[in-house]
């Protein structure tokens, strides 16, 4: 069984990203951006590996990408430009380390 303190099952849209080129299609495209995770009860904690996944879905193909948690902070600040071209990740699966 899989248990994940901290982390919200609940998806919010942070927006879209201004055109970007999809990797998966090749279209230029507005990217919508959402998060998974809002809250933290102790950033500071190490032995918990709680952090934001923000990923992209593309409107034409609905291939699913990811950026760092740094750029997606940024963007959810209110800046567009934080996220371009060659930010976008594969998306993996998570797996628990235990």
């Amino acid at each position: 069984m899989e248990y994940r303190l901290g982390n919200s099952i609940r998806v919010k849209s942070r927006g879209d990203t201004v055109e970007l080129v999809c990797p998966e299609c090749g279209k230029k495209v507005q990217f919508g951006v959402f998060s998974n995770f809002e809250r933290r009860l102790a950033p500071k904690i190490t032995l918990l590996d709680c952090q934001t996944v923000y990923f992209l879905v593309c409107p034409e193909c609905a291939g699913v990408f990811t950026v760092d948690e740094a750029k997606g902070d940024s963007f959810k600040q209110g800046e567009k430009l934080s996220i371009g071209n060659f930010d976008l990740k594969t998306l993996k699966e998570f797996k628990s380390k235990i």
